[in-house]
């Protein structure tokens, strides 16, 4: 199941929760994850310091759930949505070799924004923890009945 989503509504990526095979179509896979939550990624990265774009590609691969998932035109895409969203705000630095390079860096509005994500990941943190353990305990439970 998407995030956020219940089992019986239709999903982003044309399927429709509960349906057999909905996850096996790929829309709910990784890389519906990895969009997700691309934009707290980017938060992140601009909170430690201001950076370009392809700059930002190279630290996005840090992220395991990412690594590879992602093409620059999407950077782009987001990196200019976010701006016009005041999270972030660039600027031309023309220091260094070539033509000068637009520096994003978060805005005030951008780190509220990057402490609600952490919030509520912090939240689903403890949901998934909580998860995990009611399903191991009925594993182990599974295991006593055989």
């Amino acid at each position: 199941m998407c995030a956020g989503e219940d089992m019986s509504t239709e999903c982003g990526c044309g399927g429709r929760h509960g349906q057999p095979g909905h996850h096996s179509r790929g829309g709910c896979g990784l890389d519906a994850i990895a969009n997700r939550f691309f934009r707290p990624y980017v938060l992140l990265l601009l909170a430690e310091e201001p950076a370009h774009g392809y700059e930002l590609m190279k630290r996005l691969s840090g992220f395991e759930v990412i690594q590879n998932s992602t093409e620059p035109s999407f950077l782009y895409r987001v990196l200019r949505m976010m701006e016009a969203e005041g999270l972030l705000a660039s600027k031309l630095d023309p220091t260094g070799s070539g033509p000068a390079r637009k520096v994003y860096e978060l805005t005030g509005e951008g780190q509220e924004v990057l402490s609600m994500w952490v919030a509520k990941l912090e939240e689903m943190c403890a949901f998934f923890t909580s998860f995990g353990r009611r399903y191991a305990a009925l594993s182990r439970a599974e295991g006593r009945s055989q």
